[in-house]
């Protein structure tokens, strides 16, 4: 399948979507923020009846765009404006709290000179993230569209009456009803079933601006689908838009004042993609919204990572949203597998994604290590009210805290597993430190096996970390030691793990502040890539993924162990 990056992504926690640069949207994520996506293609067009007929979609290189989201919002805002003519279009986006149900606003206006302008939209679903079987159904009296599979179904509606002609296509084949939207023919095509598409088409517009709003929403069914549809479409945009306001004024509020101004909008943004990407009804997070269903580029982003969520959980609890992080460590109880350990990653509903790092000595050990560590840290954080969640955590961390040690080799190095990138095996320095902080919160939170995990086994394990990894001459860390036992001296940013999180480096002590020193700046000039007047960094040398570019994380990073120095 075709290939393209979304340019943003909105939500409400209980539907995601996702956009390209012209206003197409490219996902509709129902009935979680992670399954299904829904969504082929959905792109907007106009025809100019005056002008021969010409189609123009919007992704034409005619039009100037310009996109953004309005500031401290999810209000998603694509403005248009055609190069030659004086034609415009401003297409709003948004995500209503509490309904699973995607507005869009589409306003044109336009000089006489132009002539009538018809506004048509296009939608190829794959419902339940499956093209065949689908069935498509419009409803002129009700001024309704419906496509459904199974038990999901999503229903389109507008305020302004639409023609709407349904169709099929093939596999790789032309689809006829692109091609009868383009010359204003709708007919009577009003169902299909199998791999359908549809298109709608508004009346002309004469005057200088002409707006109307279309709703998607997703149901059960196709009656409650349609029935919300036809609900939203009877309400006030503007009721919409001030309802998203309170909700991520509220989430504002609660995160607190960016202690740096200058960046505000970027503090702003992360605090609502955060909310974004947390699923009100599972309890956990997402990486992101998936991008690449097909896995073309990379093995998917759509899922939740727990150690990456462990992240998101103290980051929650950090902005005022200690109810996120607690309903995150009972999601990874019902995930925890029967070895204390955890799948790679998950569907939000708590099923196994497609994973790679399960099997003997693939296992991902590190991503148990941060569990474990971020349900300590989270203990010490609530303070006076840690104890209820210790307690009721404590079986999880006991089955952790045996997993963990039953890879930790009877050298106090840890036992072959795959690294955080997921693409190489071996015995990690990032992975000794995340042992080493696991079984800390263990001892001195949980209180579990101290001969094992006390002050005197984490020095034997810390030793062998330093003594096994760190190379003195090229004040650099080892990345790992391979199955083989030969060393990898390939330059790795997971060094940074040391200091943060998993702080096995005590920065107010001299020599290991040091240290500190030295692996930052090793990674700085080692890894460092130019981009755009500034400088970021690599995973790690020779970095191939995704055309071997420096990652927002990785710079990041390093941007946090330099303030923690």
């Amino acid at each position: 399948m075709a290939f393209f990056i979304p340019t943003a992504a909105a939500g409400n926690g209980l539907t995601l979507a996702t956009f390209g640069k012209s206003g197409e949207i490219m996902g509709f994520f129902y009935p979680q923020i992670d399954f299904a996506q829904n969504i082929r293609e959905a792109m907007p067009a106009i025809r100019l009846l005056g002008q021969n007929n010409r189609f123009l979609w919007c992704f034409d290189e005619s039009w100037r765009v310009a996109q953004s989201f309005e500031p401290s919002s999810n209000v998603l805002i694509t403005r248009l404006a055609h190069r030659e003519m004086d034609l415009s279009m401003e297409i709003t986006d948004l995500l209503p709290p509490g309904e699973h149900a995607l507005f869009r606003r589409v306003v044109m206006t336009k000089a006489p000179s132009v002539g009538p302008v018809q506004f048509v939209h296009y939608f190829r679903l794959a419902i339940g993230d499956t093209l065949d079987r689908n069935c498509v159904f419009y409803y002129p009296q009700q001024n309704l569209t419906v496509q459904f599979l199974r038990d999901i179904a999503i229903a389109l509606g507008a305020t302004e009456p639409f023609r709407c002609r349904c169709g099929s296509y093939r596999d790789g084949g032309h689809s006829e009803t692109k091609g009868a939207m383009a010359a204003g023919e709708y007919g009577d095509f009003d169902l299909s079933i199998g791999r359908v598409d549809f298109a709608i088409g508004f009346e002309p517009v004469v005057a200088d601006r002409w707006q109307t709003m279309l709703v998607l929403a997703g149901g059960a069914s196709p009656d409650t689908a349609m029935a919300a549809a036809d609900r939203l479409a009877r309400g006030r945009f503007e009721d919409v838009v001030s309802a998203c306001d309170r909700r991520v004024s509220d989430e504002l509020s609660a995160a607190g004042t960016c202690p740096v101004p200058e960046l505000a909008d970027a503090f702003d943004r992360a605090v609502i993609s955060l909310h974004d990407l947390y699923s009100q009804s599972q309890g956990t997070f997402i990486a992101a919204p998936e991008f690449d269903p097909g896995f073309e580029l990379s093995g998917g982003y759509g899922y939740c990572w727990p150690r990456d969520a462990a992240v998101c959980a103290l980051a929650a609890h950090y902005i005022g949203c200690s109810d996120m992080a607690r309903r995150f460590f009972e999601w990874c109880a019902h995930t925890q597998m029967t070895n204390g350990h955890w799948y790679q990653r998950y569907w939000t509903s708590g099923s196994p994604g497609s994973v790679w790092c399960v099997h003997e000595n693939k296992i991902q050990l590190d991503q148990t290590c941060a569990i474990l560590h971020a349900a300590g840290q989270f203990t010490r954080m609530l303070g006076t009210e840690g104890e209820a969640f210790r307690e009721s955590f404590g079986p999880v961390a006991v089955a952790a805290t045996r997993a963990i040690l039953d890879y930790v080799g009877e050298d106090g190095l840890h036992r072959t597993s795959i690294d955080l990138w997921e693409n190489s095996v071996g015995s990690f320095a990032y992975t000794q430190a995340g042992v080493i902080a696991a079984l800390r919160e263990a001892d001195e939170v949980f209180g579990l096996e101290p001969a094992r995990t006390g002050p005197a086994a984490r020095s034997v394990l810390r030793d062998k970390l330093v003594k096994t990894f760190w190379q003195p001459d090229r004040q650099r860390w080892l990345r790992r030691i391979t199955p083989e036992g030969q060393p990898d001296a390939t330059m790795d940013s997971s060094a940074m793990g040391l200091i943060y999180p998993w702080a096995v480096l005590n920065l107010t002590d001299v020599q290991d502040r040091g240290l500190a020193m030295a692996t930052l700046n090793g990674i700085a000039q080692d890894l460092r890539s130019d981009v755009k007047g500034g400088a970021a960094i690599l995973r790690f040398a020779g970095e191939s993924y995704m055309g071997g570019g420096p990652g927002c994380v990785n710079t990041l990073w390093l941007a946090l162990c330099r303030l923690m120095l």
